[in-house]
C-alpha cells in the first residue's frame, strides 16, 4: 500500500511539474475571503456566465455557483483538476470544469472572466479577452495586471491585489 501510495504521489508530482513547464503557471489556490471580497463587488444579474481561467479545485466556480452564477472552469493541472471534479460528484453541483487550454476555446458567451494566473500570460491572454468578449464584458484579475489595460477599480485582497476591467 505504502508503495502505490508513493507511486501515486510521483505521479502527480511529475504530473504539475509537466504542466508548470507547458503553461507557465504553478497552481496556486485563491484564499476564500478574498473571494468573497471580490464577489462582494460583483454586481452581475443572477445566471449570468462566469469563467475561470485556471480554476485549479473550482473554489472560485462553487461560489459564483452559490451566488446564482452559471460557472465553468478550466484547469490543465491534473491533481486539482481531478480535486474539483470529485468536489463538483459529492455536491452535486452543476459547475462544468474542463481540463483543457482555455486558450483554445472561444469565451464570447461570457459575462465575467475571472483569471489569477501570472504576468508571463497576461498580455497574451489581453489580446483574446479584446478580440473575443464582447462590450462590457467583466475581467477580475487576482495578483497580475493585463497589461495596457486600464482597471477600472483596483481592490486590495492581501497579499494581492485584484483587479478589474471591462472590455
Amino acid at each position: 500500500m505504502t508503495f502505490f501510495i508513493g507511486i501515486l504521489i510521483m505521479f502527480f508530482s511529475l504530473w504539475s511539474i509537466y504542466t508548470i513547464i507547458k503553461t507557465k503557471v504553478p497552481w496556486a489556490k485563491t484564499p476564500r475571503e478574498n473571494l468573497n471580497k471580490i464577489f462582494s463587488e460583483i454586481n452581475l444579474p443572477k445566471n449570468s456566465l462566469i469563467y475561470d481561467l485556471g480554476c485549479g479545485d473550482g473554489r472560485t466556480l462553487f461560489l459564483a455557483e452559490k451566488m446564482g452564477y452559471r460557472a465553468v472552469g478550466y484547469e490543465l493541472s491534473l491533481y486539482p483538476f481531478l480535486k474539483g471534479l470529485i468536489k463538483k460528484i459529492i455536491l452535486k453541483s452543476k459547475i462544468k470544469i474542463k481540463r483543457k487550454n482555455f486558450f483554445g476555446d472561444n469565451l464570447e458567451k461570457a459575462n465575467l472572466v475571472f483569471v489569477f494566473l501570472v504576468s508571463a500570460v497576461m498580455e497574451k491572454l489581453g489580446r483574446k479577452l479584446k478580440k473575443e468578449l464582447k462590450p462590457g464584458t467583466m475581467i477580475v484579475s487576482y495578483g497580475f495586471k493585463i497589461p495596457n489595460w486600464n482597471a477600472e477599480k483596483i481592490l486590495n485582497t492581501k497579499p494581492s491585489k485584484t483587479y478589474f476591467y471591462k472590455v
